[in-house]
């Protein structure tokens, strides 16, 4: 049974307050009262802080949400629904039925009957919020993994200078001459824009119950190559499964942390950033990954690695259509 604590959403001077078992669900169940729908979803970048905070940006729309823990979590009264995914599905709210209208006075008057106990309604789940984000069909790749080198250190350089050369590096990726190369050109360009000491290009495989890393850098990358990981497990699967990009400052401490994959590499993941290999009209191919950054990972990084996500992910879509 998960436990369930109260939740402050901001949104410029709009809050609210919502119960809930994760910042994810808290920010679902608040969507609406502060005046979105849940397909915005689909359309945020999510930064998680070290004491259990979150931050959801749109790029695209400029809004910034923040997410609040109060208090210590304490266990629900009543029961999550079974999933392989219950951390991400949204909390049950408890609906009152409204008492009957009283009966009319005759004699002998009726006796009343008794107060019905509360309905669980079930609230949309994210996973279901965004029927634009129907899984892609499965694009095989030829061809073994692609292994790179790590990008070389270079100065702190200023976002918008890191995006105009995001800007004019895309088309490495639309001409890339087939899709190992496309996911190649996809993480070389997300490493040199953004530091990190290893990283990963995840694609769904053609069974689709799993995603394969298809190309890596850094210590563990000739380890992992071609090896699969559950499309239910871990920080991937929760990318893939909803279409959202993350970053993660301590993922031993977040508990969707794959730690399989750590084990049998003997790396160590530290800090992560995950994007969706989604294309902006269709569906989620893969999931682009950056582990153990030199310094700690901006939303501004998130946004740049989404961004190279969505070009290969049109790149996929333009080969699965």
């Amino acid at each position: 049974m998960a436990l369930t604590q109260d939740w402050r959403i901001t949104f410029g001077d709009q809050s609210t307050e919502v119960l809930a078992d994760n910042w994810l669900s808290a920010l679902a169940q608040a969507l609406p009262s502060i005046g979105l729908d849940l397909g915005a979803m689909a359309r945020l970048v999510c930064a998680t802080e070290a004491d259990g905070s979150a931050t959801a940006r749109d790029p695209r729309a400029g809004i910034e949400i923040r997410i609040q823990p109060l208090g210590q979590p304490v266990p629900p009264s009543f029961e999550m629904p079974e999933s392989s995914f219950a951390s991400i599905n949204v909390p049950f709210a408890r609906v009152p039925v409204p008492e009957p209208p009283p009966a009319p006075v005759v004699r002998p008057a009726p006796v009343p009957a008794p107060a019905e106990p509360p309905t669980l309604v079930p609230l949309p789940s994210p996973l279901a919020a965004a029927p634009e984000r129907e899984l892609a069909r499965t694009v095989e790749l030829d061809g073994p993994g692609h292994q790179l080198h790590p990008a070389p250190p270079r100065p702190e350089v200023p976002f918008d200078d890191r995006l105009e050369e995001l800007f004019l590096r895309l088309g490495e990726i639309n001409d890339a001459a087939n899709l190992r190369d496309a996911c190649a050109a996809a993480l070389r360009i997300a490493n040199e824009l953004i530091p990190a000491e290893s990283g990963a290009l995840l694609v769904r495989t053609r069974a689709g119950d799993a995603l394969r890393f298809r190309a890596a850098f850094g210590p563990a990358a000739t380890t992992v190559l071609d090896t699969t990981i559950p499309l239910d497990r871990g920080i991937a699967g929760f990318v893939f499964q909803l279409g959202v990009g993350v970053s993660i400052g301590d993922a031993h401490r977040d508990s969707r942390h794959y730690s399989r994959v750590d084990r049998s590499t003997g790396y160590t993941t530290r800090a992560l950033l995950a994007a969706p290999v989604r294309a902006e009209t269709g569906g989620v191919y893969g999931v682009l990954e950056l582990i153990n950054p030199p310094r700690a990972f901006t939303a501004d990084d998130l946004e740049l690695g989404t961004r190279v996500a969505v070009t290969l992910g049109n790149y996929f879509q333009a080969i699965d259509s």
